[in-house]
C-alpha cells in the first residue's frame, strides 16, 4: 500500500492493527500497545516509518508473552 499507493507508512501500520479491532469491536482489548491490553508484537533493525520494507524481515516475534523468533 505504501509503495503501490504512497500511503503514508504509520496509516498503513494501522490499517493493519488498530482499525480492524475497531470494526472487529475489540479495541478495548487489542489493536494498539497500551497498559491492560492484549499485544502479539514484532520488531525489527531500523525505522520502518521511514523504511517500511523492513517489515518484510522480522527479527524479533513476542506472541502472548513468549518469544518465538
Amino acid at each position: 500500500m505504501v509503495n503501490e499507493f504512497g500511503i503514508v507508512p504509520m496509516y498503513a501500520i494501522r490499517g493493519a492493527t488498530y482499525w480492524p479491532s475497531v470494526l472487529m469491536g475489540v479495541d478495548d482489548k487489542t489493536g494498539t500497545i497500551s497498559p491492560g491490553k492484549y499485544a502479539d508484537i514484532i520488531a525489527v533493525k531500523g525505522d520502518v516509518l521511514r523504511y517500511i520494507s523492513l517489515l518484510q524481515n522480522v527479527d524479533i516475534i513476542i506472541k502472548h508473552g513468549t518469544q518465538y523468533k
